[in-house]
C-alpha cells in the first residue's frame, strides 16, 4: 500500500483554527480558498474582515498576508490595502508546466504499485465530478466541479509520497488557480475530460503504463484550452 504524503490540510464549512502556528493556518487556508476560486484574481483581502471570521486577532493575519506577499501572491500598498496579484499570461505557463512535469513525474512513480486501496479517494472525487458535468456550467455547481477536478489531480501527487513535491505542486496550482483556468480559457469538451479521467482511474488500477499517455494528453489539451481562451489573451504577457 502507498503511503500519502502527509502535508496535506483538510477544510471544512466550520472552520476552526488552533492555537499552535495561528499565521500558518490562516496562511494555508487564504492560498486553498484562492486555488479553489473561493478568492479570486483582483479580490481585495480585508485584514480586520478575515480576521473577524476566523475569529482570531489581526496580528496573524497580517504575518499570512507578509507571507503570501513575499511569495508574490498579493500585492500590498501603503495603509495595508492588498490583493490578489493578477497573473500574466507567462505565469499560468509557467505555471502549468511545472504542474505538467510534477503530475506526469508523479503518476510514473505510482501506476507500477498503486493499489484498488489507493485509489478510495481519487474515485471519490471522480464520482463527485461525473454527479456534476450535466450542470457544471450552472453557477451553484461550476465551484464544486472545479474543487473536485483540482482534487482529483492533486491526489496523483499526494501518492507519490514525496512531501516536496507535493509542496511544488500547490505553489504551481497556487499561481495556477484551476478555476480561472477554466474561465479564462476555451470552453472544453466536457466529454472528453470526462472520458480521460475515468482512463485515468481505469488504468492506474490496472497498474497500466497507458495512463502516463492518457495524461500527457490530457494536459496537453488543457493547456491548448487554456492558452485559447479569450480571457488568457486578454492578460499582459
Amino acid at each position: 500500500m502507498i503511503k500519502k504524503s502527509t502535508s496535506t490540510i483538510e477544510y471544512s464549512e466550520n472552520i476552526q483554527i488552533s492555537n499552535v502556528r495561528i499565521s500558518d493556518r490562516i496562511y494555508e487556508l487564504i492560498t486553498q480558498e484562492i486555488i479553489e476560486g473561493t478568492i479570486r484574481y483582483g479580490d481585495r483581502l480585508n485584514i480586520k474582515e478575515i480576521a473577524q471570521r476566523l475569529q482570531v486577532s489581526p496580528m496573524p493575519v497580517r504575518d499570512a498576508i507578509k507571507r503570501l506577499e513575499h511569495e508574490g501572491i498579493v500585492v500590498v500598498k501603503p495603509q495595508s490595502t492588498c490583493y490578489v496579484r493578477m497573473p500574466t499570461q507567462k505565469s499560468m505557463i509557467d505555471a502549468f508546466e511545472l504542474r505538467y512535469i510534477l503530475e506526469i513525474s508523479s503518476i510514473e512513480k505510482i501506476y507500477p504499485m498503486v493499489r484498488l486501496e489507493d485509489l478510495k479517494d481519487m474515485k471519490y472525487f471522480l464520482d463527485r465530478m461525473e454527479e456534476l458535468v450535466p450542470s457544471k456550467y450552472h453557477p451553484d455547481t461550476m465551484k464544486e466541479y472545479v474543487k473536485y477536478d483540482q482534487l482529483f489531480h492533486r491526489e496523483i501527487c499526494v501518492l507519490a509520497g514525496n512531501e516536496y513535491l507535493l509542496r511544488s505542486y500547490k505553489y504551481a496550482t497556487l499561481h495556477l488557480n484551476i478555476s480561472l483556468t477554466f474561465n479564462a480559457g476555451a470552453e472544453p469538451d466536457m466529454q472528453q475530460v470526462e472520458s480521460d479521467h475515468r482512463l485515468l482511474f481505469k488504468y492506474l488500477n490496472q497498474n497500466s503504463e497507458q495512463c502516463v499517455a492518457v495524461l500527457r494528453r490530457h494536459l496537453n489539451t488543457c493547456k491548448r484550452n487554456m492558452i485559447s481562451g479569450e480571457v488568457f489573451k486578454s492578460l499582459p504577457t
